[in-house]
């Protein structure tokens, strides 16, 4: 089922050099593993509160949220190698979108309508909340020294010319215990199944 034919199956196999049969016997042994593995390892499986805690607390570092904002943009793209015409031509097209904002524009139809972002534009621009570290640091730059409401001059980037909007700030925190204990655990969970299954 996850080849589009037949004979792009039977190409896989003579690839790796295998026959039908000896892909089927190495399915059915991979199956047998994974169940005595289960019915075996999972009930011996188990990370108490104590072990969870001590893990949170020698790992505090790793349950620090980072000053994060949320933020909408419009980009006018600049293709790549773009020449200093093509350059001036989108710095127009976006200092034109600005012009329109200042004057009222609504800043998520213009998104919808104009942006050159296709992961955000059909959402008005919007991309969430994002932390330090995340986005180019132009772009960066720029949002994290807006305030919530405040929106942007041209900023460019590798990728064009954006407008951007800040609606949200969140500051950073470090995280309570009781917010990630059921992530411990899952991980601490999976170390064990990884110890245990070798």
């Amino acid at each position: 089922k996850q080849f589009p034919s037949e004979d792009a199956f039977a190409q896989m196999l003579k690839a790796r050099g295998v026959t039908l049969e000896q892909l089927r016997a190495d399915t059915a042994q991979t199956i047998a593993v994974n169940a005595m593995l289960k019915t075996e390892l999972e009930p011996k499986i188990a990370v108490s509160d104590a072990d969870s805690k001590t893990f949170f607390d020698q790992n505090r570092a790793r349950f620090r949220q980072e000053d994060s904002v949320h933020a909408s943009h419009i980009l006018i793209r600049t293709p790549e190698q773009a020449d200093a015409a093509a350059k001036a031509t989108a710095k127009a097209q976006a200092e034109d979108v600005l012009a329109r904002l200042k004057k009222g524009a609504d800043f998520a139809g213009l998104a919808k309508q104009l942006s050159q972002d296709p992961g955000s534009a059909p959402n008005g621009g919007d991309l969430g909340f994002f932390s330090k570290g995340r986005m180019v640091p132009a772009f960066e730059e720029a949002a994290f020294a807006l305030k919530p409401g405040q929106t942007s001059g041209v900023v460019e980037t590798p990728f064009g010319f954006h407008i951007i909007r800040v609606s949200e700030a969140k500051a950073g925190r470090d995280l309570e215990y009781a917010e990630v204990k059921a992530q411990i655990d899952d991980y601490l969970k999976q170390q064990l199944r990884d110890q245990k299954s070798q």
